[in-house]
């Protein structure tokens, strides 16, 4: 059973215990037709039903505590970082990730070994399980040409990167498939993706991250490039 699930089991026993609560109080009362009571009771039980699924998400929604308590190991709101090493190059990569209770979006950028902000992309589809595994879409805009390319990612959240209870994992291995230009079927493999500190601005994690400073907490992850897709069958 989910977390959803035993959310929504439970406020349904509340309004369970209020219909009968309501239920027994107007019976009670004389001047009360049956018909009216039930109308009564109907209607507020629906009521308070919704009011308490808007009042629970919402609450869900603005605290990240409660995030961590729904999502579990799949609490990845926040700062994500890595860095690869492709033609004797370095690059700097952010993630922002957005996470509500229903909904997960993931904006970010590639900074080059100048600390210079080269390309920006987002997701454009919600996460969907495959075979076990979770895959997101995302659209790429190079900034120096203004070239357009998609790449799908394969997340593998590790759950025993998580710390405590109050947070999600630390540790994402991931790995990309390009599409589009004389990038199309391009594999990047081996991707390790790690929870930006909370203490650092985003400022302060893109200079760690260009200097290689060990508090950033960074791996360098290999991108083995020209891997067509064609070969992987």
């Amino acid at each position: 059973m989910t977390i959803l699930e035993k959310v929504n089991i439970l406020i349904l026993l509340v309004t369970i215990s209020y219909i009968m609560a309501l239920s027994s109080l107007l019976s009670t009362n004389d001047d009360i037709p049956t018909q009216v009571a039930w109308l009564i009771t109907f209607l507020t039980s629906v009521g308070l039903f919704r009011l308490l699924i808007l009042l629970v998400y919402w609450l869900i929604n603005r605290s990240d505590l409660l995030l961590a308590l729904y999502h579990r190991e799949k609490f990845v709101k926040g700062l994500w970082t890595y860095r690869s090493e492709a033609n004797a190059k370095c690059h700097s990569v952010i993630w922002r990730i957005s996470q509500g209770v229903a909904s997960l979006s993931i904006t970010g950028y590639g900074v080059d070994e100048d600390g210079k902000m080269d390309s920006h992309f987002r997701s454009i589809s919600q996460p969907f399980e495959h075979q076990g595994v979770d895959e997101i879409m995302f659209a790429r805009t190079d900034i120096a040409s203004g070239d357009e390319h998609y790449s799908k990612s394969t997340l593998y959240i590790d759950p025993r990167s998580r710390r405590s209870w109050r947070s999600g994992p630390s540790d994402i291995r991931a790995q990309s498939i390009l599409y589009g230009y004389d990038e199309k079927g391009v594999r990047h493999a081996e991707l390790i993706l790690q929870r930006a500190d909370q203490g650092l601005s985003e400022r302060e994690v893109v200079a760690n991250m260009i200097e290689g400073k060990p508090a950033a907490r960074l791996e360098t992850a290999k991108f083995h490039l020209a891997e067509k897709v064609g070969s992987l069958s």
